[in-house]
């Protein structure tokens, strides 16, 4: 292994992006428990809007730079201020929301009086400085960056030490309640962390855009919130100094890996082990007194829907359920074959949203690399597709990914809630770069090659197989086949629901102390709802393979696992119909009714604001509301309006105008 100074050198300039990154992150998280997934688009805002003032209103850089730093200060305190409305919910609820202001800052990037006429056009640059190490030349942007990026870290570091701002935010990261009772605006305090994270988001980006073009407008990689999570994760996302320096440290280990191994997937599959390491050795300090304190959000305003329904409405929403699944049976008979190509993706979405509902909404385990374990099922299917029965194929492809589960939950042992998410979203990445991008690899110990990859990792084409003799290769046919798929994972998963399983998930996801003293055994628990989850998840990438017929590691992109996650969110935390239903508003609407204005702006992050925002409940809690009104009109249509009820002369006080009783003195 060699270590060049020049890749010690890129190691600390990427490290500082790094760094900066996780500075951001870790000053939301400590005053407010979120991981703000939008921390990186806020910056790339102010570098798109930079760019516009510089190159096409001929602003000088300076000047653009102070009104770029506003803009970004201005998001973050608006980003905060949209999120107050919930902040007692779930801790996944405000993650997710994130996501959807990561989704509506990148559209305002898009919008033509904010982005750059000529995107070709190379970024600003404020000097021209360069020098060389090794005969390999740093460019100005990399000089602006290595005098930059520290100056902005020591700044932030005496605004949290000396500020009176700072004292508030270091008070309001022991304990809020602490805080608020010694008189702290624990509000306005938040909304100055969200400014400040705004402000370290723009340098971030500035400083990383000289030398990208159209670059600029892209959201967050997963890869580069992965690497500063980590560095995040090193401070207990709590001490900036040492997420700062490990941001630092990352990036040079990353650029010294680059260069002494070719191979991307062995580099990815280092990252990963780092991940769980940090995870498990820094387990202590992230669970260090009050921070423990995020897992009681599950009992403030929990979206799952428990109504105690009578006979009529019993009937009335079974009759519904038994209506709409005879309606979408006959609907291959009626739709072309693109149509039954979509129908059989909204099943499976279904499948793998009913999946995620199991693990977050009962189980309370948040899960970012769901798409990681339906990539799982989809290589049992590429690889035994040909040669094992379907009907044995999917349950052992669900076997499979149920154990693979379980071995990526067994951190959830120890790190709980948010922490779990960074490790699956690790995991989603380290199964697209390392494992289906290798389609055969050699044991170094054993010396023994097994294949666990992709037989393509570019284009992998298979063929349906039969089912009792059926031929399934027409959409005809493979669409009624994923509806029986579906119907039958929802019956499943009410019988999970009703005999008690659900019951123990939720009990351990409120109360782990409580529901061990009810003798549920928490860790079994635990791991049973990883298994349940990828048991599901498994035969549904089965299911997802053959539909698609020809993927590649692209097809198991980790942003599908934000849009599975969403699915749930939108559809309802916890609600079984509610995962069909959005499988249907996020997959369906925009193939049913097209890419449309209308249609984009209601499954964009501004239509998965406005449920979180302002239905909780989601989909299935309109349904249910639709139910209650209809078994209100079926029984008044029964028995009849209500009789008028006349108040019997009992010498009582009549009732004013305004319907109290009027006390009488005397």
């Amino acid at each position: 292994m060699s270590v060049p100074s020049f890749v010690l050198v890129q190691g600390v300039v990427t490290g500082l992006s790094y760094g900066l990154l996780a500075l951001g992150l870790v000053l939301i998280y400590r005053t407010n428990r979120v991981l703000n997934f939008a921390q990186g688009q806020l910056g790339v805002v102010a570098a798109v809007f930079l760019a516009k003032l510089h190159a096409d209103f001929h602003l000088n850089y300076w000047i653009a730079l102070v009104v770029a730093l506003g803009l970004a200060a201005g998001a973050g305190a608006v980003c905060e201020l949209t999120l107050r409305r919930i902040f007692n919910r779930p801790r996944v609820l405000v993650m997710v929301a994130t996501i959807g202001l990561s989704q509506v800052l990148f559209l305002f990037t898009a919008l033509p009086f904010a982005r750059p006429k000529n995107l070709s056009r190379p970024f600003p640059v404020p000097i021209s400085w360069t020098f060389t190490i090794d005969k390999f030349t740093f460019t100005p942007g990399e000089v602006l960056t290595l005098i930059v990026a520290p100056i902005v870290a020591l700044a932030l570091a005496a605004y949290i030490k000396y500020s009176p701002w700072g004292l508030a935010m270091r008070a309001m990261s022991e304990n809020a309640d602490s805080a608020r009772l010694s008189g702290i605006w624990v509000r306005r305090t938040s909304t100055v962390a969200w400014t400040l994270a705004g402000v370290l988001s723009a340098f971030t980006a500035i400083l990383n855009a000289p030398g990208q073009t159209s670059v600029l407008t892209q959201v967050l990689s997963p890869d580069l919130l992965v690497l500063a999570l980590i560095a995040g994760l090193v401070g207990a996302m709590f001490n900036l100094t040492a997420a700062f320096v490990a941001g630092i440290g990352l990036g040079i280990a990353v650029e010294i890996l680059n260069w002494n191994i070719p191979n991307p997937a062995t580099v990815e599959l280092i990252l990963f082990a780092l991940l769980l390491v940090v995870l498990l050795v820094r387990v202590a300090g992230l669970q260090k007194g009050s921070r423990t304190g995020e897992r009681s959000t599950w009992l403030h305003g929990s979206a799952d829907l428990r109504r105690r329904a009578g006979a009529v409405r019993e009937r009335i929403g079974t009759a519904g359920v038994v209506t709409a699944v005879g309606i979408v049976a006959l609907l291959p008979f009626v739709i072309s074959t693109g149509r039954s190509f979509l129908l059989s993706q909204i099943c499976i979405y279904g499948v793998i949203a009913l999946s995620l509902t199991v693990l977050t909404g009962w189980a309370g385990q948040v899960s970012l690399g769901q798409f990681g374990l339906v990539a799982v099922g989809a290589i049992m299917a590429a690889r035994l597709g040909s040669s094992v029965p379907l009907i044995v194929l999917l349950p052992f492809a669900g076997a499979v990914t149920a154990v693979i589960a379980v071995l990526v939950g067994l951190p959830a042992l120890r790190v709980r809630g948010l922490y779990l998410a960074v490790s699956t979203l690790g995991f989603a990445l380290f199964m697209q770069e390392s494992v289906l991008a290798t389609p055969c690899e050699t044991l170094p110990l054993l010396h023994k090659r097994i294949c666990t990859g992709l037989p393509n990792a570019q284009s992998t084409l298979i063929a349906r197989p039969s089912l009792f003799g059926l031929n399934l290769s027409s959409e005809r046919a493979f669409a009624w086949f994923c509806i029986a798929i579906l119907v039958l994972t929802v019956l499943m998963v009410r019988v999970w629901r009703d005999r008690g399983i659900a019951r123990r998930l939720v009990a351990v996801r409120d109360n782990e102390t409580a529901a061990a003293a009810m003798g549920i055994p928490v860790v079994r628990t635990k791991l049973l709802a990883f298994a349940l989850s990828g048991f599901l998840a498994g035969y549904a990438g089965g299911c997802f393979a053959f539909a698609t017929e020809r993927f590649s590691t692209s097809t198991f992109d980790p942003g599908f696992s934000i849009l599975v996650i969403s699915m749930v969110v939108i559809g309802g935390l916890g609600s079984i119909s509610g995962a069909v239903l959005g499988a249907l508003y996020l997959v369906g609407l925009p193939a049913i009714f097209g890419t449309t204005s209308t249609i984009q702006f209601l499954t964009s992050g501004f239509g998965l604001l406005a449920f979180i925002l302002y239905l909780p409940g989601g989909l299935a809690e309109i349904m249910h509301r639709v139910a209650d009104l209809a078994t209100a009109g079926f029984v008044r249509l029964r028995d009849g309006p209500p009789a008028p009820t006349t108040p019997p002369d009992d010498g009582a006080v009549p009732l004013s105008p305004h319907g109290l009783v009027d006390e009488v003195v005397g």
